[in-house]
């Protein structure tokens, strides 16, 4: 970052005598040339020297005010910023099942949509951390790997569907995600690991257990929060039907993992829990500023003693033997 400033400002004071003079000569050239006097010069033939009398003074008064901007050391800096922190990888694990198509934390919206809007203001916030999307229905899948890149994890955001409901891949794979998430950040360097798991049903699919997950993120030091949102629907003869959410599991596998687990029914518990754990999962940041500065004045004198030797010349050398 570019930044212009003036080391000594306070010699722009002497613009306020250099005007003062300026004035005074005027005033005396006006008078000295005002009346009689004026219709004894219109007699005599006009010179290079009497249509220019004016010229040395300008180039004074210019070269005058040129000083004094040097005198004021004008500076330019650039200022540069290094932010330094160990930063956390976070691991956001979002239920993508065919339930998260029914209302429950918004009326006229669908949960998958309110938590894809809430998700995204939670990632434009976290500046300075890694972080990844693993979407799951009866099957995980990795949609964005942990990055630094905003803009590219909130475009796959924005991408996240539901699958088709009762189709082949519907089903709610807790176990299955966990894990997937578990081994993403099992190459990281962090110093803080996390995993936000957030779903609106109960694992039903039992190729991985989430306890066995939980236990592999205790090991790698992965701290999982796990998320109950929205009112909890299931298949039935005639439909689906509202049930409490069977929050027991999740309980548990935050509890193994040194986590915390969340109830969310409505969209304001649900801001207010990713509020929560964004505040929860921040690292000192070290903020390292420093400015380096060159003086221009060098870019105003030397005009300056061009200017003083030309109005030199203009009074005292050939230029007065020219005009005679």
């Amino acid at each position: 970052m570019s930044d212009t400033r003036l080391g000594d400002p306070w010699f722009l004071a002497l613009m306020l005598p250099l005007a003062a003079v300026v004035a005074l000569r005027l005033l005396r050239r006006h008078r000295a040339v005002d009346g009689g006097s004026l219709a004894v010069l219109g007699d005599l033939p006009a010179t290079l020297r009497s249509r220019t009398i004016w010229l040395p003074g300008l180039i004074a008064v210019l070269a005058a005010t040129l000083v004094i901007g040097a005198l004021a050391r004008p500076l330019q800096g650039r200022e540069e910023a290094r932010i330094t922190a160990e930063g956390v990888d976070i691991m956001l694990v979002l239920d993508t099942s065919s339930s998260m198509l029914k209302e429950g934390l918004e009326p006229g919206f669908s949960n998958l949509d309110v938590v894809k809007e809430v998700l995204a203001d939670f990632i434009r916030g976290r500046e300075h951390d890694r972080m990844g999307l693993i979407t799951f229905a009866a099957y995980a899948r990795t949609v964005c790997p942990p990055t630094l890149d905003r803009d590219a994890l909130l475009g796959h955001l924005a991408a996240v569907q539901s699958v088709t409901p009762n189709g082949q891949e519907d089903g709610t794979a807790i176990g299955i995600a966990l894990g997937q998430a578990a081994r993403k950040l099992r190459e990281s360097a962090a110093a803080t690991r996390v995993v936000i798991l957030l779903t609106d049903g109960k694992n039903n699919v039992e190729l991985v257990l989430p306890r066995d997950a939980a236990l592999l993120c205790k090991e790698l030091g992965v701290k999982v929060y796990t998320i109950g949102a929205g009112q909890v629907y299931v298949p039935s003869l005639t439909g689906w039907v509202k049930v409490d959410l069977e929050t027991s599991l999740l309980e548990e596998i935050a509890a193994t993992t040194s986590g915390r687990f969340y109830r969310a029914r409505d969209v304001e518990a649900l801001l207010d829990v990713y509020e929560e754990i964004d505040a929860l999962e921040r690292v000192e940041l070290e903020d390292y500023r420093f400015t380096d500065f060159d003086d221009l004045y060098s870019w105003l004198l030397v005009p300056a003693l061009v200017l003083l030797v030309l109005e030199l010349l203009l009074r005292r050398g050939p230029y007065l033997e020219s005009c005679a």
